[in-house]
């Protein structure tokens, strides 16, 4: 208990200094989006129970509660970002390849881990994981220069923006089709369950709105958020499945129906980087090493690189029929990139995937190699420094 105690403090304490020091570094200039996650991996590894040992090695049990309230918030974050006035406002072919695409990636790596005899459940959830984007990190290169593609640029924008749609949902099917981990779910079908899951997230998201409706303080909206959270991941618990996509269920509803979406938004934006931090080091500080996966680190390096390829072809294929010619070479591979949305779903899983020894660690390895070619692409044929001429 007192160790727990000890690596609850000290995972708050670098959440919070890690989010003033980024916010430090950001304010000069200084950003490094593909070095961020990693660095904050790193920290974890070294403060876990193979190093320091501030952490013990079972953390992401030992804080349960963190992991919980953590994918709650990343899972309604995602939802208060999904605004269908938006989506409506695209043209017919924008919203095909966008659910398109990721499946594409999706496919490719749940066939990959059928082939290499993963189980079912566990292929889908690499799979959705797999689907999950990175948009902060396109934003991040792009800061400070001009696109050398602008369709291309364009393009990725608009699959990293419907991508995590599929994702969520894929996950959601997966979670239900698994094992679940509470006696209160026991006797439940797995539609059943999934209906569960979806009408917490309807009843919590309309209650919340309820709430929210007249209120404009950020401490009052912030506050509300919380209980949101809260709830959402105390429901969802019971049932032994994850609030991730419960949540984003609730933020759809939020952002859509809100007297003030944008607002609601932007302060939940706030809490957003620290809680991503502490599961970046919980992360870390669960990798062992030991057990790795080398199976399921193939099916997702293999599977995803050539899901995205083939994707991108696709997506340069389906512009160039709308008049939207795309120059840059592999375009695919500027989908290689993951971030929160993706971390959020690897957590989860492995919430769930007792028994599966080495996910983490393989997962996150993928994630790594996937983050430095992508960033190299995006810095090589994507993007130019300013004052470059943009295509």
């Amino acid at each position: 208990m007192l160790r727990g105690t000890v690596a609850f403090l000290v995972l708050v304490a670098f959440a919070l200094l890690g989010t003033e020091l980024r916010a430090a570094l950001a304010r000069r200039g200084l950003r490094a989006p593909a070095m961020e996650g990693l660095s904050f991996l790193a920290v974890g590894f070294a403060l876990g129970d193979r190093a320091f040992g501030l952490f013990p090695a079972d953390v992401l049990v030992t804080l349960r509660v963190v992991v919980l309230l953590g994918l709650a918030w990343i899972g309604l974050v995602f939802g208060l970002q999904i605004e269908l006035r938006v989506l409506r406002h695209l043209r017919p072919w924008h919203r095909r390849v966008g659910w398109l695409v990721p499946l594409l990636i999706g496919s490719s790596v749940a066939l990959c881990g059928f082939l290499l005899g993963l189980r079912p459940w566990l292929a889908l959830s690499l799979a959705a994981v797999a689907m999950a984007p990175a948009p902060s990190t396109l934003e991040g290169v792009a800061r400070g220069r001009v696109p050398a593609d602008r369709s291309a640029f364009r393009l990725l924008k608009l699959v990293g923006a419907f991508a995590g749609l599929p994702a969520v949902a894929g996950f959601g099917v997966a979670s239900v089709w698994a094992s679940p981990l509470s006696e209160v779910a026991h006797g439940l079908s797995q539609w059943q369950l999934l209906l569960y899951l979806v009408g917490i997230g309807i009843v919590v998201g309309y209650l919340s709105l309820v709430l929210v409706r007249g209120v404009r303080e950020p401490v009052e909206i912030v506050t509300l958020l919380i209980g949101t959270m809260v709830g959402l991941a105390g429901a969802t618990a019971l049932l032994g499945v994850s609030a991730l996509p419960a949540a984003t269920c609730s933020g759809a509803i939020l952002i859509n129906r809100a007297e003030f979406p944008h607002r609601i938004l932007r302060v939940a934006h706030s809490l957003e980087r620290p809680l991503v931090i502490a599961l970046l080091v919980l992360v870390g500080a669960a990798w062992s090493g030991v057990a790795f996966s080398w199976q399921i680190f193939a099916v997702i390096v293999v599977g995803r690189v050539l899901g995205a390829l083939i994707g991108g072809r696709v997506l340069a294929a389906r512009a160039g029929r709308h008049g939207v010619p795309v120059k840059v070479p592999g375009l695919g591979l500027g989908l290689l990139p993951q971030g929160e949305l993706a971390l959020g779903l690897l957590v989860a899983l492995v919430g769930f995937s007792t028994g599966s020894e080495g996910v983490l660690e393989a997962v996150v390895a993928a994630m790594v190699i996937h983050q430095l070619v992508g960033r190299w692409w995006m810095g090589r044929h994507l993007v130019r420094p300013r004052g470059g001429t943009a295509g």
